[in-house]
């Protein structure tokens, strides 16, 4: 990646980190034209980018099409990683929308990637697993308690609460529908950065 991109990255990246939502997604607009002949990983970064930016704003739609086409580029380079982190975060914004399903399909991709990797990643492997469980019901008690145990590893508190919470509530109440729960991702409890692919987090 060239140093131009690079910067335009960290640039917008900092923008959002601030909550300046519409100069971030400017300059992550602007590093995806400037990759698009360059550096095919570099504009799916910039494209996941725009994508959070949109969903910070609450333009869940458009930030699932930015999402797509992410995905298509990380998966024609064969970048793994990032692919993995891209299909996490389009798996939640679809479930927002409703449409389980299609989250289900990429959430279940994304966990098939982190379990395949050469270096375990503890922390994302469990934010998938927790994002499957808030996705379908079938599917949350293996998901909570898998995703406990990596939150205990990762010394995550409020993972653990949580994942402890929701195996509560599935024990009393085995039709409880995690439907109804707000996705959010958890970071390290000294972590500042912003949740994005691409080697950021």
């Amino acid at each position: 990646m060239i140093e131009a991109l690079k910067s335009l990255l960290s640039r917008a990246a900092q923008a959002r980190t601030e909550g300046n939502r519409a100069d971030a997604e400017a300059l992550y607009k602007q590093a995806a034209e400037d990759a698009k002949t360059q550096d095919a990983v570099a504009r799916a970064e910039a494209l996941t980018g725009v994508a959070q930016a949109r969903r910070d704003s609450g333009d869940r739609t458009s930030a699932a099409i930015y999402y797509s086409e992410a995905i298509t580029l990380l998966r024609n380079a064969n970048a793994t990683v990032p692919l993995a982190h891209s299909l996490r975060h389009a798996a939640e914004v679809r479930s927002e929308m409703k449409e389980h399903g299609v989250a289900g399909t990429q959430i279940d991709e994304a966990i098939r990637l982190y379990r395949a990797f050469d270096t375990p990643e503890p922390l994302h492997l469990a934010n998938a697993l927790r994002v499957a469980a808030l996705n379908d019901e079938r599917q949350a008690h293996a998901a909570w308690t898998e995703a406990l145990l990596l939150y205990k590893s990762s010394n995550i508190t409020a993972g653990m609460e949580e994942a402890s919470d929701h195996l509560e509530r599935l024990h009393a109440a085995p039709r409880h529908n995690p439907h109804t729960s707000t996705i959010r991702i958890l970071k390290p409890q000294n972590s500042t950065a912003p949740d994005i692919s691409g080697g950021q987090s």
